[in-house]
């Protein structure tokens, strides 16, 4: 049995929060917060395919946790049974993520 994961956008940070300043590519145009919105959701279905207009990177930083919990995993004792947080790991712009099993 698989569940269908709700994924919501918690927070985005710019790289000024990570490395404390500003980042300028060589072209002169500066990189900035991912294209997502913070309290954007996502739904993930039964299929476990990447919901449409995901991003592709962020995909795959939380790919493995979409699978834990659509297939019945839990962390009972750290954020609950039906809940996990994950990361689009870019180094400079990351993005957290809940990532919830919605029970039928």
């Amino acid at each position: 049995m698989s569940y269908n994961v709700k994924v919501t956008v918690v927070k985005q940070f710019e790289p000024k929060d990570i490395i404390g300043e500003d980042f300028i590519r060589e072209s002169g145009k500066p990189i900035t917060k991912s294209f997502m919105k913070e309290n954007q959701e996502f739904e993930v279905k039964e299929t476990g395919d990447m919901p449409e207009g995901f991003c592709y990177h962020a995909w795959y930083g939380i790919y493995k946790s979409v699978e834990f919990l659509r297939f019945g995993g839990r962390y009972q004792d750290w954020t609950g049974e039906n809940t996990i947080y994950g990361v689009y790991p870019d180094s400079i712009r990351p993005v957290i993520f809940k990532l919830e099993r919605m029970l039928r």
